[in-house]
């Protein structure tokens, strides 16, 4: 069912008072800078350290095919 010239300009007049009254709320919102700060930096491979046994076990249980230290996994199957 087309949509005639009238009707499509009531549209867009109605999606652009949408759009200005949304946009002034935005407005009103103060943004607020987070910053995090962690005890630890994130662990990083060259040094070494132990990882979380628990979330390896789990892992290699919900894995479909492991193979010794290794995970098989193919895109789109797991």
């Amino acid at each position: 069912m087309p949509v005639d010239q009238v009707k499509k300009e009531e549209i867009r007049k109605e999606s652009k008072k949408l759009l200005d009254k949304f946009s002034k709320a935005l407005d009103g919102i103060k943004s607020v800078d987070v910053n995090v700060v962690r005890d630890e930096d994130r662990r990083v491979e060259e040094e070494g350290l132990e990882g979380d046994k628990e979330f390896r076990d789990v892992m290699f249980e919900n894995a479909p095919s492991v193979n010794k230290d290794f995970l098989i996994a193919e895109k789109k199957t797991w």
